[in-house]
């Protein structure tokens, strides 16, 4: 159920190895040097997977990165395991990354119990997202989640309730950003499912924006990520949904149903980030690390409105789709991915290609332009 990979491997590889550092990411997607997420919060969901505070500040002391303001708040009494375990890497990754980006902001971890079925994480899903749509403490302005697997896997009922509380979440101006997976087309984190493809949940909400991801080059070259080497180290999740009928914001595209992911940013292992796990630099890749990465420009976004006495926004997937119906890719921010595809396991996958795609969505983007331009709707 959880994102995270850990794989070796092959392009360019960052910094001699060590992966990203946060001032190449915020040079390649050309993050404005004039805001840091100031008067924004970002909720960070977690489901049985705790952090080191030791650890995250270590990664944010490294790079000259003053620590963000952190809270806990346990949706259902479950604790901080204080990173010890090594799922935890899935926490780490989340929380340092979006203070690294985004330093300004308060930071606020929403943990629950994940369970042990498909069945009862959908629950404990449920139970955060309402939790968080009655949180008159912190009031998060975007959500960062990175979990998920096979819309198959779970009830439908669940998934409709996600979805409402989703929507919910959006319209009031709680931008909820969801990893698109990292199975490819295939979608599925058992490799031994059926050969077919799959859409991830709950990335396929209509109201989430779903990140998926790409291979990007130290000089700045983008792919779709995928990679069907030895150790089939993953691919970007996208596909479409079986149970989400097309929203009316996608309508143009002539898709057969919900489809995902609706931007894409870094993922891929071979060019993944640095950071900090049980006092050791590591390397993590998968759209875990996309997500909050996007999550963190959404609360940039946000500071800018707030600068220009602009709430927070609202239905941002909708507005995203709706500016690409008149507006030309660069103007908005989006940078077209055309190369690669997402096939894995055996399943062939959706390719990339000029314009939205089931693999990248509308590519990855140009930061900076993005904010720009989400400052004036």
């Amino acid at each position: 159920m959880r994102r995270k990979l850990l794989f070796p491997s092959r392009p360019v590889e960052p910094n001699n190895g060590q992966g990203y550092f946060p001032q190449d990411i915020r040079r390649l997607y050309n993050f404005p040097a004039n805001l840091d997420g100031s008067g924004q919060t970002i909720g960070i969901l977690e489901f049985s997977d705790g952090y080191s505070l030791r650890d995250a500040r270590q990664f944010w002391s490294l790079h000259g990165i003053p620590s963000p303001s952190l809270a806990f708040v346990s949706v259902d009494g479950t604790r901080n395991d204080g990173g010890v375990q090594p799922a935890d890497e899935e926490a780490s990754l989340d929380l340092q990354w979006a203070g690294a980006l985004a330093p300004g902001a308060q930071l606020v971890v929403y943990e629950a119990n994940a369970g042990s079925t498909y069945a009862e994480f959908g629950d404990a899903m449920v139970r955060t997202l309402q939790y968080i749509l009655n949180d008159t403490t912190y009031q998060p302005t975007v959500l960062s989640i990175s979990y998920g697997d096979a819309e198959v896997n779970f009830p439908t009922a669940t998934l409709e309730q996600i979805a409402s509380l989703i929507q919910q979440l959006s319209s009031r101006g709680t931008t909820v950003c969801i990893a698109s997976g990292d199975q490819g087309a295939y979608g599925m984190h058992n490799p031994d499912g059926p050969k077919v493809r799959h859409a991830d949940a709950p990335a396929t909400t209509p109201m989430a924006v779903t990140v998926g991801g790409t291979t990007l080059e130290p000089n700045g070259a983008e792919t779709a990520w995928t990679y069907l080497g030895p150790e089939d180290g993953g691919a970007t999740g996208g596909g479409f949904s079986s149970l989400f009928a097309t929203p009316a914001y996608q309508a143009a595209l002539q898709v057969p149903s919900r489809g995902i992911p609706d931007v894409s940013l870094n993922a891929d292992p071979a060019t993944g980030y640095q950071i900090i796990f049980q006092g050791q630099p590591a390397v993590v890749g998968g759209t875990s690390v996309s997500c909050p990465v996007f999550a963190a420009m959404v609360a940039l976004a946000n500071q800018q409105r707030a600068q220009l006495g602009k709430g927070p926004l609202i239905n941002l997937t909708e507005v995203l789709y709706e500016a690409m119906e008149g507006s030309t890719r660069a103007s908005v921010g989006f940078r077209d991915i055309v190369a690669g595809n997402n096939s894995y396991n055996g399943v062939t996958g959706y390719a990339a290609e000029p314009g939205w795609d089931a693999c990248t969505g509308w590519g990855s983007v140009d930061a900076a332009r993005l904010i720009a331009f989400l400052a004036t709707v």
